[in-house]
């Protein structure tokens, strides 16, 4: 696979210091912690997103130190551009490049997506440039993270970042400004429910068990989702419910495509808990009930459709009841008693004669 991202560099008209054989499997070999490897990442990215105008963009790290901001910048931007590689889009961040074979994959995919970019920009340029705009546009969708970050920004007062700011320094003075706001208006919000700083094997082991249980919760919902759906289906094998299969269907329908079964409880949820998380009210309390818009609704008079045991004649006997014999007539004795052992063939009953 070297020779092919090689080739395909080549032909990109990269000329950087990966150009050789031995220097890009050496870079491939440290992964993220490699400057000229994220200098490649980062050139790759550049002209990418200059074609498409996409917004994630990804910045070489000048120190190792700076391998896990570079890790989370290729996710987003990987994300937001639609990358078809499970390996690196799902699972730990920390964890997507940690193998040479991953980093090569990186690097073939970035550079057949910029391959296909450049002659979709030589011969139908309207699809990267519609009619009426100036400069690149975005032709994916922005993300949705990308999309509460924006209005985090907004909602904060800052202005637009620049393109070459790094994660770090970002949420760095996020953190500054939420503290500053934070001072200002006490007892706004309540305390995190979780205070210990958590170690990178922490969260990978955090990312494992969140995994897990949405898996677990998504086959639950499944099964509930299916319960549904056969017992709506059941309630249209009346005749009344045949004549209005159309009514219901346009009212359930709706309703049944907005249930996902894939929950969005995620990690973040986790950072964002406060202490007021653990005072919660049963379903079953009083105040619980009253709040409840279910038991709000009052069923009227219905017809009384019996049921009542009480009320109801015993069924007819199965079998006569037991009676008891009466008493047979002299000198007759039911049959197979011993009265006959009389008569009996046996021993010299007809020799004595």
């Amino acid at each position: 696979m070297e020779n092919d991202v090689l080739d395909a560099l080549e032909d990109l008209g990269y000329t950087g210091p990966l150009s050789d054989l031995d220097a890009l499997a050496e870079a491939v070999e440290e992964g993220p912690t490699s400057v000229t490897f994220t200098q490649l990442v980062e050139w790759l990215v550049q002209h990418i997103a200059d074609l498409t105008g996409v917004e994630e963009r990804v910045h070489a790290i000048t120190c190792p130190d700076d391998a896990s901001s570079f890790l989370l910048e290729v996710s987003g931007f990987l994300r937001e551009y639609g990358c078809v590689y499970p390996d690196l889009t799902e699972g730990p961040v920390s964890d997507r490049l940690s193998t040479p074979h991953k980093c090569l994959q990186l690097l073939d995919f970035l550079t057949c997506e910029l391959q296909a970019v450049r002659m979709i920009a030589k011969k139908k340029p309207t699809m990267l440039h519609p009619a009426g705009t100036q400069g690149p546009v975005a032709t994916v969708s922005e993300s949705e993270v990308a999309g509460y970050m924006k209005r985090m920004l907004m909602g904060l007062g800052f202005p637009r970042p620049p393109d070459n700011i790094t994660i770090f320094t970002l949420f760095s003075k996020l953190e500054a400004k939420i503290k500053e706001l934070m001072g200002q208006y006490p007892g706004q919000i309540s305390k995190p429910l979780l205070k210990a700083r958590l170690s990178d094997k922490q969260w990978d082991s955090i990312m494992e068990i969140n995994e897990a249980m949405s898996q677990e919760y998504r086959i639950r919902r499944e099964m509930l989702l299916k319960r549904l759906d056969v017992t709506i289906h059941s309630f249209k094998w009346s005749d009344k419910a045949k004549r209005n299969e159309a009514k219901i269907n346009d009212v359930y329908d709706p309703i049944q495509k907005a249930l996902q079964s894939k929950t969005s409880i995620g990690v973040p949820d986790i950072l964002a808990a406060r202490e007021d998380l653990t005072h919660i009210q049963k379903t079953s309390s009083g105040e619980s009930r009253k709040e409840c818009n279910i038991n709000k609704v009052l069923i009227g008079r219905v017809p009384d459709r019996g049921g009542r045991a009480w009320e109801l004649e015993p069924p007819p006997p199965e079998m006569p009841s037991f009676m008891k014999r009466d008493n047979a007539p002299s000198g007759h004795r039911p049959h197979g008693g011993s009265g006959y052992s009389g008569n009996s063939r046996g021993g010299g009953g007809r020799g004595g004669g």
